[in-house]
């Protein structure tokens, strides 16, 4: 039995806590420098560590991108029906949540999409993105092409968060080896 503040030194911990720590520090470069247009640090650590908690292999990689992108994508939706469709008075904004969410787990039974918590995350971080980047000044840019859509922001960072955490799992192995 371990004492309190026994470290076990296993070096395939060591060798992913190595390689998170490097390739983290090159992520937030990246977000903070030629990607901060399109990166957003929190999306892309969040989808990260889904990367991991999915399986951490290539089908989880495929799995933590499109159930995060169904997620976000679903909640692009919910901004532009609650914003364009009052279907309930005071009541529009949680019957059109209702609407969605419902859909968001319903559509987990596609095999592309089935991972229902990286798709709440999707749906989650979209939602939160929006209503407080600027007071919910992102909600007229949810129906434009726009590189800054939020949907497409918070797209573009589950697929660069996931690539950093295939990238992570793949120098972890190497240098565990």
């Amino acid at each position: 039995m371990k004492k309190i503040g026994e470290i076990n030194m296993n070096k395939q911990h060591l060798a992913l806590s190595l390689s998170v720590g490097v390739l983290g520090g090159i992520s937030v470069f990246l977000a903070s420098n030629i990607l901060s247009s399109i990166y957003l640090i929190w999306v892309g650590f969040i989808a990260w560590g889904l990367f991991f908690k999915n399986g951490g292999d290539n089908n989880a990689l495929k799995m933590t991108i499109t159930a995060g992108i169904y997620g976000a994508v679903l909640a692009g939706i919910f901004f532009v029906l609650s914003g364009s469709i009052n279907i309930g008075g005071q009541l529009n904004t949680p019957i059109w949540i209702a609407i969605t969410v419902f859909l968001l787990i319903f559509g987990t039974q596609l095999s592309i999409f089935s991972c229902a918590p990286t798709a709440v995350c999707g749906y989650a971080a979209t939602a939160g993105y929006i209503i407080h980047a600027a007071d919910g000044a992102m909600i007229p840019m949810i129906t434009s092409a726009a590189i800054h859509n939020p949907v497409i922001t918070i797209s573009l960072s589950i697929i660069i968060g996931s690539i950093f955490g295939m990238l992570s799992g793949k120098l972890a192995a190497a240098i565990g080896n």
